[in-house]
This record gives C-alpha cells, sequence and structure tokens, in this order.
C-alpha cells in the first residue's frame, strides 16, 4: 500500500510524537508520511454513523483546519474517512493512527485515502508493517490517537463503538474530551447512544467505556463524563476556546 518510505520511530527521536512521552510506556512506532507536528485535535466516532454524522465530522474537520489544527483518526469507515477526506480536501495536515501496518489497508474502501495521506500528515502504527489490523490493535491504537491530541472531539457514537474506548483514554490521560449533543430526538436513537451517556448530566455507567479500577472509578466520578458539550451546528466557540487555552 504504501508508496513512500517508512521509519521507525523510537521514543527520543526528534520526530517521536511529542504527546506520547506521557504514556507509561511510550512504544516505538512505524510512519508513512512525514512526522507528527503542530497543534492536533482527534476527530472519531462510530463506523456506521447517519447522514448527520457524517456531515458534522466534514464540517468540523474542515473549520479545524482552517482554524490552523491538524486532524487526528483511526482511518475506519464511517466518522473517520470523513473527517480525513475533509481535511485533506480543505488543504488541511491529517494523521491516521492505524489498528494494521503502515502498508495494509485497513479495510478495502480506505486505498485512496491511504494514498493521499503520506504527502499531508502520515500514517503511523505501532505493529510492524505486514501486521493486519485486530481487535486488540485497534483498541490500543485509540491511546495513540488521544495522547497525541490537544483533545478528543466525538462526533457520533453508539454504544457498541470502540469509539468508547477513546473516551476512556482520554479521560485518563487528562485531555479534554468534547462530545457533541445528539441532534434533535437523537438521544432517542441507538446510532447516537454513546452521545447520550457521554453528555448526560447524571453521567453513566463506567462498564460502557470498558472502564474498570481506578479508571472506572474516574469515569465514574464525573458528571458529565464528557468535559465539554457542543452542538451538532456551529460556530462552536466554546471549543475554540477551549483548544486555545491548551
Amino acid at each position: 500500500m504504501s508508496g513512500g518510505t517508512i521509519r521507525r520511530l523510537e521514543p527520543g527521536d526528534p520526530d517521536y510524537p511529542q504527546g506520547l512521552g506521557q504514556l507509561r510506556t511510550p512504544p516505538p512506532l512505524w510512519l508513512d508520511g512525514t512526522p507528527p507536528a503542530g497543534a492536533m485535535v482527534a476527530v472519531v466516532g462510530t463506523r456506521h454513523p447517519d447522514r448527520t454524522g457524517l456531515e458534522l465530522a466534514g464540517h468540523l474537520a474542515e473549520e479545524l483546519v482552517r482554524r490552523g489544527y491538524a486532524v487526528v483518526s483511526g482511518l475506519a469507515i464511517g466518522i473517520d474517512t470523513a473527517a480525513h477526506r475533509a481535511a485533506l480536501d480543505a488543504g488541511g495536515r491529517t494523521w491516521a493512527v492505524l489498528g494494521c501496518g503502515v502498508d495494509v489497508l485497513p479495510w478495502a474502501g480506505a486505498a485512496d485515502l491511504a494514498r493521499r495521506i503520506p504527502a499531508s500528515g502520515g500514517l503511523l502504527a505501532e505493529v510492524a508493517p505486514g501486521t493486519a489490523v485486530s481487535a486488540r490493535a485497534l483498541v490500543a491504537r485509540d491511546r495513540l490517537q488521544s495522547v497525541m491530541s490537544l483533545a478528543t472531539v466525538v462526533v457520533q457514537t453508539d454504544l457498541r463503538s470502540g469509539t468508547l474506548h477513546t473516551a476512556r483514554f482520554t479521560v485518563g490521560q487528562g485531555r479534554p474530551l468534547v462530545v457533541v449533543t445528539p441532534p434533535g430526538n437523537g438521544r432517542g436513537r441507538t446510532a447516537w447512544a454513546g452521545n447520550a451517556a457521554l453528555c448526560d448530566p447524571a453521567g453513566c455507567d463506567p462498564a460502557l467505556l470498558h472502564a474498570t479500577g481506578a479508571a472506572g472509578r474516574l469515569v465514574a466520578s464525573r458528571r458529565p463524563v464528557a468535559d465539554l458539550v457542543i452542538g451538532h451546528e456551529g460556530p462552536w466557540t466554546e471549543l475554540w476556546d477551549l483548544l486555545a487555552r491548551r
């Protein structure tokens, strides 16, 4: 899949992503493209979005690029793909953190974006080239997306999405978790149930975020779990203010 030079980045390398130094054991990374640099924001969500979620992911990514931020996501079908594509189409930078080798397609329809991204950002993975996608690697990469970003924006998620792993990692890393409130009557729709849980002023069951032990207690103490709840339409002034303070 790779059309460029794949590099291995070790902790301590000048090109190693700074945010990953917060991890207890920063992993070596494989990179196809340019090293991550500058202010980045993770834009994540379900593989099964509705039209509202897809459009919102695109609008948010475009606005982030316009304000000088790079977009981080996971190149999964759905919200991730919409965010990456919008960032590139807006002339911005984007990095995809993969649950497979950087020379492996995470899904069949990812070929075009996997080809475009290294020229305006990069593909990153902690698993070696040639490694097929796996559930374990997908969960592990979620902690990398959040820790290398100023904040994580959850666009749309149901209760089965791996996005909730990213939300748990974001909270545990002390990064701001920004969640879109379900639009209209979305609180009654399965496709937005994860958003509703994260935005609930009464908090949510830590088990929804696969959080146990200290992580579970931290999630249970937050009401809501989200640090910032934003609407599904701009101007998202509170989001820009939050990012400017980071």
